[in-house]
């Protein structure tokens, strides 16, 4: 992944926004169709990054797509921009950027709020 995992370590995310942001790589990862070895590598720089211990990974996979929006919907601003470049960069881990893995993220954009300041 090639976010720094210490630019990660300084926003400081609330438990549930963790979750939340757990549930969307994941729907990223899942969207076109493909699990990719480096997918599972930059999910696991990502937990590490954001401080994800195991028992919140394990809560997070009990959280709904529709739970995880309302929480990221509530992130301020400069979270939610921290989020983007989650999102694309878990896109862009396997080396390829699927046209369904952006229209995932695009929608998820208008959904919890962000959009036209992020283009």
């Amino acid at each position: 992944m090639t976010m720094k995992i210490k630019k990660l370590r300084k926003v400081q995310f609330e438990e549930i926004e963790k979750k939340a942001i757990f549930v969307m790589t994941h729907e990223v990862i899942l969207a076109d169709g493909t699990i990719h070895p480096s997918e599972v590598e930059a999910m696991k720089d990502l937990q590490e990054g954001i401080g994800m211990g195991p028992d919140l990974i394990a809560e997070a996979k009990q959280t709904s797509v529709d739970e995880a929006l309302v929480s990221l919907h509530n992130m301020t601003y400069s979270k939610k921009k921290v989020l983007a470049q989650i999102l694309e960069e878990m896109a862009i881990s396997d080396n390829h950027l699927h046209e369904k893995e952006m229209q995932l993220i695009i929608q998820t954009f208008k959904n919890i709020g962000i959009g036209g300041e992020t283009e």
